[in-house]
């Protein structure tokens, strides 16, 4: 039997082994004993052993739980973390967030959802808020495994807003969703929208052609003037061509420079154009020889905007400025006038040889644009005077000052300098010099001999003004005397007598006629006539003048006419000298017309003058002598009419000396008109005549 048998079955092995003997009965027994003994002590060091076994299996559990269930709470811990950080991450988030179960109830919103539904989240998450019926966007999401958007008004906090609702399902079933708060973009967006449209209208106002292609190479805006400097249809833009098509409808129509490879050309534009970072610009020669600039730039919503102008008559004005400028430059190298232009800031800009040459320059003087203040120390020399500082800041001033001036300056060296100071819009200043020493001194012995001249021609008129004086008291008696032979008080006289006493009186009268003119010439002359000024009624003056000239009108065979309005009005003037001069025009013109012929005075009113004019359809005078009317002692044409010549030039100075103009104008076999335009002010009203009354 084992060690293991019960106790029982050891005892009846042993009363059977009695029997057998007793001595090897004790040994069993003995050896039985020893053999219990370590049965039984192994049997104790193995309940033992798995006693220890067990207790250490226990704390080895013990200490596997406890760890499992220290990394489960550490997990546990970490997992809140995360969520209580994702949720703090949402929280902070000013968007809407939610996430849904399978059947649509929301189990999760973030503040910001809160907020926009005015509650607390728990209160949402019971009630289960929707923010603006978002429930059916998730339905359809849900069924549809897609995510979903639209954007719809809400109102929150009282106020309406855009928003743009998102529901997208998870793996799990469950959705999750946000809404973005999109007003101030699509405020932002109607604000660009009312700008590009703003700007559109503002381009399309614009003469330059526009146009702009997007990041496709297609037309995306066009202005008018782009269609019409190109001569395309606005239609076929509108259908947004791409930048190949609007090279070949442009190179139909012949507006496009001639190109060898065609294709080639339009790859190498698009590939420029729509790879260039700077502005691009260049010259379009075209067929029909207009020249265009083409300027390309980038746009800053991408592509390109091109923008075409129509320079061709600008080039040819530039040709012709650049044309000018020279014929400019080689005028002013080959005026005999010094030219130099000083810039606003005082320093020399420009200036010709003659300048140089006038004020003694080096080369090296005028280089490195010169201030005024260094030049004209350089010219000291010329003025030598102990005046200079003050005559070096008087030239100085003369280019800051903005009027225009002219001088005269004498040079130290005897030479005669004129010179302009012309202020220029850019601020600058044109200083031009000219030598005028011969002038000078030619000006300056003719004034030496007009001197002379103007002395010996007042010398001849006083002479001539004395011995007319002289002769007027005896030819007056003669006069006296022939008139009392004339009318016989002493007695008849024989035909002969009587006719040789009318010649007498004749002759003396015309003879002191010739004095007094000559006396009134020579007094104009000498400034001594003094003219006793008063309104004078023009058209009594007028007939006065048709009444005295009657009987002489009549003894040549000459009609006397007479046009002038009787309210014609007044002029003032010295009656005396006007009649005089009127007469002397009437006289000189009934003169000079035959038999039959026909003498016209006639008055009117001008701007500010008044016009008297007498006008005869007599023999006329040439063209060539009629500069020769108005001088004393004049006998234009070879005429040897009676006269002393002194009648035209007496009354042009009587009418200058009333501040009036006399012209003449005659026409061989026509007649002559002569004209006396007197200055007339507003004071000399036109006269209340009883003809005026009647026509009022």
């Amino acid at each position: 039997m084992g060690l293991g048998a019960p106790r029982w079955a050891l005892a009846a092995e042993a009363g059977e082994m009695a029997g057998w003997g007793s001595g090897w009965l004790l040994t069993a027994l003995l050896l039985g004993l020893l053999v219990g003994l370590v049965a039984a002590g192994l049997l104790v060091r193995r309940e033992r052993t798995r006693a220890v076994a067990r207790e250490r299996e226990a704390a080895i559990e013990r200490t596997t739980l406890e760890n499992a269930r220290a990394e489960a709470a550490g997990q546990i811990a970490s997992i809140a973390g995360q969520r209580d950080g994702l949720q703090q991450i949402l929280d902070n988030i000013p968007v809407p967030i939610w996430r849904r179960r399978g059947d649509l109830s929301l189990d999760f919103v973030n503040l910001a959802y809160a907020r926009a539904v005015e509650a607390d989240r728990p209160k949402v998450l019971l009630e289960q808020t929707e923010l603006a019926g978002g429930r059916a966007l998730a339905e359809r999401a849900r069924d549809l495994g897609l995510g979903q958007s639209e954007s719809r008004p809400t109102v929150v906090g009282g106020e309406r807003l855009l928003f743009d609702f998102n529901e997208q399902p998870l793996p799990d079933g469950r959705l999750i969703g946000y809404a973005r708060d999109m007003t101030s973009v699509e405020s932002t967006q109607f604000e660009l929208a009312r700008h590009i449209q703003a700007h559109g209208e503002v381009l399309e106002q614009l003469s330059t052609g526009i146009i702009i292609l997007g990041p496709d190479a297609r037309v995306k805006f066009f202005n008018s003037a782009y269609t019409r400097l190109w001569g395309l249809e606005a239609e076929f833009l509108r259908s947004e061509p791409t930048l190949e098509q609007l090279l070949e409808q442009l190179r139909e129509k012949r507006r496009l420079p001639e190109q060898p490879d065609f294709p080639a050309y339009k790859r190498e534009l698009r590939r420029s154009l729509m790879s260039a970072i700077n502005p691009l610009e260049a010259l379009l020669h075209l067929p029909d020889n207009r020249t265009i600039r083409r300027v390309a730039a980038p746009h800053p919503f991408g592509g390109i905007v091109m923008t075409f102008e129509d320079v061709t008559d600008t080039l040819a004005l530039e040709r012709s400025y650049n044309t000018l400028i020279d014929v400019q430059r080689e005028t002013l190298d080959n005026l005999f006038e010094g030219v130099a232009v000083f810039g606003a800031d005082g320093r020399l800009k420009l200036f010709n040889p003659a300048f140089v040459r006038m004020w003694g320059f080096h080369e090296g003087d005028l280089v490195d644009e010169p201030h005024a203040t260094q030049l004209v120390d350089l010219i000291r020399s010329f003025f030598e005077t102990v005046a200079w500082p003050r005559l070096k800041q008087r030239m100085i001033d003369r280019l800051q000052d903005r009027t225009a001036r002219t001088g005269r300056m004498e040079r130290a060296d005897g030479s005669t300098i004129d010179f302009a100071a012309v202020p220029l819009p850019d601020g600058a200043c044109l200083m031009i010099y000219m030598d005028v020493s011969d002038s000078v001194r030619v000006q300056r012995a003719l004034a030496e001999r007009n001197a002379a001249l103007e002395t010996a021609d007042r010398l001849k008129s006083e002479f001539i003004a004395n011995v007319s004086y002289e002769l007027r008291t005896p030819l007056n008696a003669i006069i006296g005397f022939a008139e009392i032979l004339d009318q016989q008080y002493f007695g008849p006289l024989t035909e002969r007598q009587a006719e040789y006493s009318h010649g007498i009186i004749d002759a003396s009268q015309q003879l002191l006629l010739l004095i007094n003119d000559i006396l009134d010439i020579a007094t104009i002359e000498a400034g001594y006539l003094q003219l006793e000024l008063a309104p004078v009624d023009v058209a009594a003056m007028l007939k006065d003048l048709v009444t005295l000239s009657a009987e002489r009108a009549r003894s040549r065979g000459v009609a006397l006419e007479l046009d002038c309005p009787p309210d014609i009005g007044r002029v003032t003037g010295d009656e005396r000298r006007l009649k005089q001069a009127i007469y002397n025009l009437i006289s000189n013109a009934m003169k000079f017309t035959p038999l039959g012929g026909a003498v016209r005075m006639a008055a009117r009113r001008t701007e500010g003058q008044l016009e008297i004019e007498v006008v005869d359809n007599g023999v006329g005078i040439a063209e060539q002598d009629q500069g020769q009317a108005f001088q004393k002692f004049a006998r234009v044409g070879g005429r040897r009419q009676s006269g002393s010549g002194l009648g035209l030039a007496l009354v042009k100075s009587l009418i200058e000396l009333h501040g009036g103009q006399v012209e003449l104008v005659s026409k061989p076999g026509v007649g002559t008109r002569v004209a006396c335009r007197l200055p007339a002010t507003p004071s000399d009203a036109p006269i209340d005549t009883p003809e005026r009354r009647a026509a009022g």
